[in-house]
């Protein structure tokens, strides 16, 4: 019977395996997406053929964004551009699509070969110059990040890396997944080699001092979507300052990839370079990674470029992020600094005049340690109430900080004469401080409502910022000692208390669940067993005075000593009632060692002149009395910082042997 249902079960267990992946498939697109080209005096013009979009239920508008590769080291971000060819030749362009607001799977990317046969007409050229190239180096101008689409799990992310070279041979590195983080959530795909870029994928941190303490200066600056205006420059006075900083920065993250420059290709290089997302990235959500992207010239004077990337569960422009969305509970009160991003868009054909952002921040949050990192649209806080073009924020009744862009024209994705769908959007940045005493091991959730206009309100996603899942060491101190032993047979046990000393292992800081903890201790006590005076007749010789003497005893009493060293391995369930009570249940494995032990016997008679007397002999040679291992069911109390520091432990435990015994211990958890 059991042959004949095994390879039954097999088979639904295959099954439910299957249908437990495919939930975890990113849909896919079977649309034939397609380009369509044509070509007017050497001038080639694109169209994308992708499906319809779907519009979600209830939501906004869609739309496709864009990213044009056409085969020669060039790209585009409009919708359906034109290009010339600076060399005849044989070129495949392609183009990336985000569908953003859409309900249906992200679009394939269609790939199309052509031929040029003509030299690019440089009169041509000049009247239709490329925005998207034109306008990339806006931060510094030497070196950029290009973000097509934030990050969403399952999917893959384009970036443009762009370098304006100057004459200089270099080299780029690309450093991703922040250790913060946690996770590996990118992973290399691929890199365009328009420009002979020379890969190198075995990069080695610790041989990159020499590269470091060439850098004489070093430009930090910083984007999201757009611009962040983030611009800091630091001078090293040497090489040492250099090794530091750079040092520190690669330390940050966790993979590093690297490419050399050559400048006597074109003196500016873009390379496209594609990068997979996770599925793992999922438990970050709605949160903020940095890449950071480093360019060291040969001249020494480097720059330093980070892009802001969401992590999203879909292609909304409206939306809510946080960083760092996993804190340390160990460290946070070195690290009370939450830092905000809220995203907007304007769908509508108009501009949009007013802007109003409510955030509903959590109750940890100081709101007014508020402090404004960057925004776009660029303008400045309103001097006056009746103030035009400009922002100011307040704290409502209800507690949500409300931020709000007055009199400003925020151009809508609709309107018949926008170029850049970016130029649609704004964004404000900037932190907050949390409170100064210890949190409560929990979630930290936030979100936004956004108004454009007198429109109703649209609500962003929830915004999530947690402690990470680590572990604390436990050490605890005391002391143990057993009580309510009832007699065994005719023996009289007495336990006296001994030492405990152990070390445990529990979740950090768990608020208000369950969990498991782990420990092994040992402990030291001693046990005396008496018998008591029995009625007991014999002879009894021993040496008195030199001499062998008898008496006819009458009574007796024994006495056995033992020392025991106790290892014990308790595992136990626990829950903090709150800050201060701690309660735990469980099962210790333990066996008891008996390292010392004596046996003395007191014999008691009557001497010849008729006095009462007694006489004891010591013996050692008794056997050792090692315990089998037990299985003690205890419960356990602890009073003072039960989530992390010093507290007081009481502990109840019961033996079949000693019935029961209690410790008293100190625990500071780590």
């Amino acid at each position: 019977m059991i042959q004949k249902l095994l390879p039954i079960l097999l088979g639904l267990l295959v099954q439910i395996g299957y249908a437990q992946q495919d939930t975890m498939l990113t849909p896919i697109d079977t649309f034939q997406s397609n380009i369509e080209i044509y070509e007017v005096d050497g001038v080639f013009h694109f169209k994308p053929i992708f499906r319809p979009l779907v519009q979600i239920p209830g939501g906004r508008t869609p739309y496709y964004k864009y990213l044009w590769d056409f085969g020669d080291g060039h790209f585009s971000t409009q919708p359906e551009p034109t290009h010339q060819y600076a060399q005849p030749g044989n070129y495949e362009v392609s183009v990336y699509a985000v569908n953003n607001y859409d309900y249906g799977p992200k679009p394939k990317r269609p790939k199309k070969p052509l031929q040029s046969n003509k030299p690019a007409n440089t009169a041509i050229a000049s009247l239709q110059p490329n925005a998207f190239e034109q306008n990339f180096f806006s931060s510094n101008g030497i070196f950029q990040i290009y973000k097509l689409s934030d990050a969403k799990p399952g999917e893959d992310i384009q970036l443009v890396v762009g370098v304006n070279t100057g004459g200089q041979k270099g080299k780029v590195f690309i450093l991703s997944n922040e250790k913060i983080a946690g996770l590996d959530g990118f992973k290399f795909a691929n890199q365009s080699k328009y420009y002979q870029e020379q890969l190198d994928s075995l990069v080695q941190k610790d041989q990159l001092h020499s590269m470091w303490a060439s850098v004489k200066q070093s430009t930090f600056t910083k984007t999201g979507s757009p611009d962040y205006g983030i611009k800091e420059v630091s001078d090293f006075k040497s090489s040492q300052q250099a090794i530091d900083y750079f040092k520190d920065l690669y330390g940050a993250y966790n993979s590093l990839s690297a490419y050399d420059i050559e400048p006597s290709i074109a003196e500016q290089q873009f390379s496209l370079i594609n990068l997979d997302v996770t599925p793992d990235m999922l438990v970050d959500t709605n949160t903020i990674v940095t890449l950071t992207g480093v360019f060291i010239p040969e001249n020494g004077i480097a720059n330093v470029h980070q892009v802001d990337i969401p992590v999203v569960k879909s292609h909304d422009p409206n939306k809510m992020s946080v960083r760092p969305a996993r804190m340390s509970y160990r460290f946070q009160s070195k690290n009370k600094t939450l830092t905000y991003k809220v995203q907007f868009q304007n769908d509508g054909e108009g501009d949009a005049r007013h802007v109003r952002l409510e955030m509903f921040l959590p109750p940890e949050v100081r709101k007014e340690t508020f402090r404004l990192k960057s925004l776009y649209p660029k303008c400045d806080t309103c001097a006056t109430p009746n103030a035009l073009g400009c922002y100011q924020y307040t704290i409502k009744d209800n507690g949500a900080l409300v931020f709000h862009f007055k009199d400003i024209a925020l151009p809508g994705t609709a309107s018949k004469t926008l170029t850049d769908p970016d130029s649609s959007k704004g964004f404000i940045l900037f932190e907050v401080d949390m409170e100064k005493k210890k949190f409560k091991n929990k979630s930290f959730k936030s979100y936004t409502d956004i108004y454009f206009d007198n429109n109703p309100p649209i609500t962003t996603n929830i915004s999530t910022s947690r402690f990470r899942q680590i572990w604390s060491p436990i050490v605890t101190v005391g002391t143990a000692a057993t009580f309510g032993t009832p007699e065994e047979n005719t023996l009289k046990h007495q336990f006296k208390p001994g030492i405990q000393l152990g070390f445990g292992l529990a979740p950090m800081a768990p608020y208000n669940k369950t969990f498991w903890q782990a420990e092994i201790y040992t402990s030291y006590y001693s046990r005396s067993s008496e018998t008591g005076q029995l009625e007991e007749k014999g002879v009894i010789t021993f040496v008195e005075n030199g001499r062998d003497m008898k008496y006819e005893y009458q009574a007796t009493d024994s006495t056995v000593n033992r020392d025991f060293l106790s290892i014990q391995v308790p595992l136990q369930i626990r829950y903090n009632i709150n800050s201060w009570v701690s309660v735990g249940a469980g099962l210790a494995f333990r066996k008891d060692f008996n390292t010392k032990f004596s046996n003395s016997k007191t014999y008691f008679f009557t001497s010849a002149q008729g006095v009462e007397n007694q006489h004891t002999i010591e013996n050692t040679n008794i056997e050792k009395e090692d315990s089998p291992i037990k299985y003690n069911p205890f419960f356990d109390i602890n009073l003072g910082r039960v989530y992390m520091g010093p507290a007081i432990g009481f502990r109840l435990s019961y033996d079949k042997n000693q019935k029961s015994y209690s410790g008293i211990y100190g625990v500071w958890r780590f």
